[in-house]
């Protein structure tokens, strides 16, 4: 492909995509969703426009470095250590549970081994963005739930990466047979990764200010343009080789380095580094990266498999909405609120689409099975909302029902005609420039909890 083919070939799937996209934001659901639908309609499965090739896949592999990237900056690692018992619990059983019944799922059709706990790996994963979307949507991010629903997608996500990690190292032929030399090179290596990225984390939750400090004096000292955005891309990109060369895919380096560094890499420069990081993600990378999942998706293939793309797709709603209910349940929410959990874990999208295609890069999944990765996150990221709305609805009702039986309370214990009684005699003491400020000293006495006590005193 030549250079102004790979450019013509690159605006034309960025302007479907960005359209698609657009039309389904409209609709109340993740871009992402029309992104991968704008693929398809260009691809073999429709109208074959485009066909995927080796240098779409070369631009498909930085579009996943950008998007982990990306996903890890959006975490705070702080927020992370201090998650809660109850999104810990939720996110264990809402990750395992799947992933055991995905595993079985795929021996039963005949699977190997691998590619069964490949299908499992994916049925278990939450996807941030789109829990994010989708609370946002409800109004309900910031609450109590929304909370735990997106600290537990965390550790779903971490855990994703990590169960990743051991998939790949398994052979490619479907057993369980080791290499015990090689195996243990490869441990030996992953130990010191996993060993630096914990020394990294100690060293900046000690002294973490001292380094952003040295760093924003480093980039004052600099006077090429966006040279913050550049030393940040250099960390992500040396981590993700640090990653490729201890026998870890790119992504999990990508992944931490944007985890580790973040928005706190530097005090000055950390917000302006992100906005880059984040603009050229949604703006270019994004898009594309997903509209090229959508051209890879091949419907003839999936119309071959549908018993175990059915039967899939029903275990990954069903035993995803279980075990988030039951892990709510065990950590004491109610009934509707476990349900309004279970239910918001179910979306997959983003970190789903990225390991399903690490997957069918190194030939775990072939383009049956890649095909139907595509179909349960695209479908499931357009049910999620549709399953979640009648609870969330419900959950909502419970709220104003309380917050009415307080009112009726207030009102029981509070003789308000006298309050107003009492009001309008001490207006009528006072100068008129004083009135409002003694309406503000009653309804701050008002808000005490021994008000008839007070108001006792003030008719002595």
């Amino acid at each position: 492909m030549q250079v102004e083919e790979f450019f013509i070939g690159i605006v034309i799937i960025l302007v479907v995509a960005k359209l698609f996209g657009e039309l389904f934001r409209r609709l109340k659901q993740p871009a992402l969703v029309g992104e991968l639908l704008a693929g398809m309609i260009l691809g073999p499965s429709l109208f074959g426009l485009f066909q995927p090739t080796d240098t779409f896949s070369v631009f498909k592999g930085l579009a996943v470095f950008f998007l982990m990237f990306l996903a890890g900056m959006e975490m705070n690692i702080k927020e992370i250590r201090k998650a809660s018992k109850r999104a810990v619990i939720i996110s264990m059983m809402a990750f395992f549970v799947p992933f055991f019944a995905g595993h079985q799922v795929g021996l039963f059709f005949g699977l190997d081994n691998v590619q069964s706990l490949f299908i499992g790996l994916l049925l278990s994963i939450t996807a941030i963005p789109v829990s994010a979307i989708i609370l946002m949507e409800f109004g309900m991010l910031k609450s109590k739930i929304g909370n735990t629903v997106i600290t537990a997608a965390v550790i779903n996500d971490i855990l994703a990466l990590l169960v990743l990690t051991v998939i790949l190292q398994l052979p490619s032929d479907g057993s369980f047979s080791v290499n015990y030399a090689d195996t243990g090179i490869t441990v030996l290596k992953i130990s010191v990764f996993f060993a630096s990225i914990a020394a990294l984390v100690l060293v900046l939750n000690k002294k973490g200010a001292q380094v952003t400090q040295k760093v924003d004096l480093l980039i004052s000292k600099l006077r090429t343009k966006e040279a913050g955005f550049g030393i940040l891309l250099i960390l992500a990109i040396s981590l993700s080789l640090f990653a490729h060369y201890s026998d870890l895919h790119f992504i999990v380096g990508a992944f931490f380095a944007g985890l580790i560094f973040g928005k706190n890499f530097s005090q000055k420069h950390g917000e302006r580094a992100y906005g880059l990081v984040s603009g050229f993600t949604f703006g270019l990378f994004a898009p594309i990266f997903f509209a090229l999942i959508g051209l890879e998706f091949n419907a003839y293939s999936l119309a071959d498999s549908m018993p175990l793309f059915i039967t899939l797709l029903a275990v990954a709603i069903v035993s995803k909405v279980a075990a988030g209910y039951l892990g709510a349940r065990v950590t004491k929410f109610s009934h509707n609120d476990g349900l309004v959990i279970g239910s918001l874990m179910n979306g997959r999208g983003m970190v789903e689409l990225a390991i399903a295609s690490v997957g069918f890069s190194v030939g775990i999944l072939d383009v049956k099975l890649f095909s139907i990765a595509v179909a349960i996150g695209f479908l499931t990221t357009i049910l999620t909302p549709i399953i979640a709305k009648p609870f969330v609805e419900k959950h909502k009702l419970g709220q104003v029902q309380d917050h009415t039986s307080e009112i009726q309370i207030i009102n029981e214990e509070f003789d308000f005609a006298e309050l107003n009684r009492i009001t309008k005699s001490l207006e009528s003491k006072v100068n008129p420039d004083e009135i409002v400020e003694q309406k503000q000293v009653l309804m701050a006495l008002n808000k005490i909890p021994k008000i008839d006590e007070l108001m006792s005193e003030s008719k002595e």
